[in-house]
């Protein structure tokens, strides 16, 4: 147990098992167990140095199933070692909280509820907890930190879905108004226009807050199951939760967002992604977290610290803001150099086997 005064950052990270199903659209990467956990773990590494980097008062921790770390392969092992040294203590975390439907989109979404549980065990109940993505970027932890939400309410991220736009991610998934209604349908006061929609790449609370969170969800799984009603990610589960107003929900879009980055940027760009303390960039998987990973890897640390004191910098480093026609390109071409060297690396390892 850390300094129950400090915050406790917790990324999590769910290595799948050969021959499981999974499908990450934004990977950007072969369907390879060991590939895909490389890619995270490159975010993970650049979410933790965007944190270490600028002294930020926390403590860190990755809650993961990864047992044999031989399964990673020689870079992702570098990646963990690299992550450790960062003083990312790691949670050995099973998967019990896995959807019904294990071909589901993203199934790995409900792991949080097992890095909530692993993280908080042994920890001071009113211990404030963050359970982020690993594809986020702290550009003010400071600034975040002191925007800890009360003992009894959960910190998040309310997605502006409109009510009727498709918010779940399977095909033909649930809408706000859609939660809504089931949650009218189980005992709730009907909303005035429809529910919240909260975002699964931030929450923050208090240690016993948060497993009390985990409770309800559970109980709603029970409830859905009598009813033969399935919600598989955990984006679903916990809009329903708040729609049923079991769990307080409190918005912190006014600090954190879901950025889109990249030639699509503009279509939900927030104003003023400067004045933000932590990003979620799901798109730059590929590209910018990766990057800022092999700097790591090969201890190139100043560039990274000086971004992190002027938010322009590292909105440009992200592809927040300044992602023109020229640094497209220049993007495109690192991409393909990656893959290049990445099937070059495949072809030398056929070869000496």
């Amino acid at each position: 147990m850390s300094d129950g005064s400090r915050p406790l950052v917790v990324q999590y990270l769910y290595v799948h098992q050969p021959g499981e199903e999974f499908f990450y659209p934004t990977v950007r990467t072969s369907s390879s167990i060991a590939r895909v956990a490389e890619r995270y773990l490159e975010c993970t590494l650049s979410q933790a140095a965007t944190l270490r980097l600028q002294d930020a008062a926390c403590d860190l921790a990755l809650a993961t199933n990864v047992e044999d770390r031989s399964a990673l392969g020689r870079r992702g092992q570098a990646l963990l070692e690299k992550i450790e040294d960062l003083g990312v203590r790691i949670l050995p975390t099973p998967y019990l909280h896995r959807p019904a439907d294990d071909g589901a989109n993203y199934i790995s979404s409900r792991y949080v509820l097992d890095a909530i549980l692993t993280a908080s065990e042994g920890e001071s109940p009113e211990r404030q907890l963050w359970l982020t993505d690993l594809d986020c970027v702290w550009v003010d932890a400071e600034k975040t930190f002191a925007a800890a939400p009360a003992g009894d309410q959960v910190g998040c991220i309310f997605i502006g879905y409109s009510p009727d736009e498709q918010a779940g991610i399977t095909p033909g998934g649930d809408t706000r108004r859609a939660v809504g209604a089931l949650a009218v349908e189980m005992g709730a006061e009907p909303w005035p226009e429809a529910p919240p929609w909260v975002g699964g790449e931030l929450l923050t609370g208090a240690a016993h807050t948060l497993r009390e969170l985990v409770r309800a969800c559970e109980l709603l799984d029970a409830q859905l199951s009598s009813r033969d009603r399935l919600l598989a990610a955990e984006e679903e589960v916990l809009s329903l939760s708040g729609a049923l107003r079991l769990v307080r929900f409190v918005d912190l879009s006014p600090l954190a967002r879901r950025i889109t980055t990249g030639p699509r940027a503009q279509a939900s760009a927030p104003e003023d992604p400067l004045s933000l303390g932590l990003w979620h960039l799901p798109a730059e998987k590929g590209l910018s977290f990766r990057r800022t990973a092999q700097e790591m890897l090969h201890g190139r640390r100043r560039r990274l610290r000086l971004d992190l004191t002027d938010p322009s910098r590292l909105a440009r480093r992200f592809n927040v803001s300044g992602a023109g026609p020229l640094r497209r390109i220049q993007d495109d071409g690192w991409i393909a150099l990656q893959r290049i060297r990445d099937a070059g690396f495949a072809r030398s390892k056929l070869t000496k086997s």
